[in-house]
C-alpha cells in the first residue's frame, strides 16, 4: 500500500486520490479472492492461517501478488470496497468449517504509514493528507468486518500527524467535543513490559514465544 501510493505520485486533485485509495482496497480484496481456490481447498481457520503464512512467506509470491493488485487498481473502474470485501469473506467462509462469528479475523497492517501523512508539494493547498483521505475511505466501510493497523515504527515520531488534536484535525467526527478518541500507542519504548516480568533462562518454549501475550511485552507491536 505505502509503496503504491508513493511511487504512483498521485499528482491529481484530491477526489482522484481518494478514488484511487478505494480502487486499491477493492483490488486487494478482489485479487485475494482469486487466490482462495488454490490456497484453501477446504479447511479450518488455523490451517488457513498457516497456508496463508507459508504462501506469502515466499518473496516471489508476495511481489507477484502486489504487482497484480497495483495493476488492477490502475485499470479497474470498480471502486466498491464494501462489495469486494463481502465477496472475499464469503469465499473464505465457504471453505472454512469453523469460521469465527464473534470476532474480526481479517487484519490489514500498513507499515511505515508516515509516508501517507507526510505533506507533499501537490497537497500544499489542501488540509487533507493521504493518510486523512485513507481514513475517510475506511470510514465508508466501517461496517465491514476487517481491521486496519497503522504503524510508523521508529522512522518517524510525528504523533500530531497520526493523532491530531480536535483543533487541527480535518475530520468533523474528531472535532466533535462529545467524542473522545483514545491516544494510539505510538511511542512506547522497547521492552516496555519486561521490567516487572523479565525474561529468564528455560522459562519459555517455541509455542509460548509465538503467542500474543509474549510478543506484546516488547512494546513495538502495540
Amino acid at each position: 500500500m505505502l509503496v503504491s501510493v508513493n511511487t504512483l505520485g498521485m499528482r491529481q486533485p484530491q477526489p482522484r486520490n481518494k478514488q484511487y485509495l478505494r480502487k486499491f482496497l477493492s483490488s486487494l480484496f478482489v485479487l485475494a479472492r482469486c487466490l482462495i481456490p488454490d490456497l484453501f481447498p477446504g479447511n479450518k481457520t488455523k490451517h488457513m492461517a498457516e497456508t496463508f503464512y507459508n504462501y506469502f512467506g515466499q518473496h516471489l509470491n508476495r511481489s507477484g501478488f502486489y504487482d497484480r493488485v497495483i495493476g488492477h487498481a490502475k485499470t479497474t473502474s470498480d471502486a466498491s470496497v464494501g462489495r469486494s470485501f463481502i465477496e472475499f469473506m464469503d469465499g473464505l467462509k465457504g471453505r472454512c468449517s469453523n469460521w469465527p462469528t464473534n470476532s474480526c479475523p481479517i487484519l490489514i497492517s500498513l507499515d511505515e504509514v508516515h509516508v501517507l501523512y507526510t505533506r507533499r508539494e501537490e497537497d500544499s493547498e489542501s488540509q487533507h493528507s493521504l493518510y486523512s483521505l485513507f481514513r475517510s475511505v475506511l470510514s465508508e466501510v466501517v461496517t465491514c468486518h476487517f481491521g486496519v493497523i497503522c504503524q510508523c515504527m521508529s522512522t518517524a515520531s510525528h504523533i500530531g500527524s497520526l493523532a491530531p488534536s480536535k483543533e487541527t484535525a480535518p475530520s468533523l467526527r474528531e472535532r466533535n467535543p462529545e467524542v473522545t478518541l483514545p491516544a494510539p500507542f505510538t511511542e512506547l519504548p522497547f521492552d516496555v513490559g519486561l521490567i516487572d516480568n523479565p525474561l529468564a533462562r528455560d522459562q519459555e518454549n517455541l509455542s509460548s514465544v509465538c503467542s500474543l501475550k509474549f510478543t506484546v511485552r516488547f512494546g513495538r507491536l502495540l
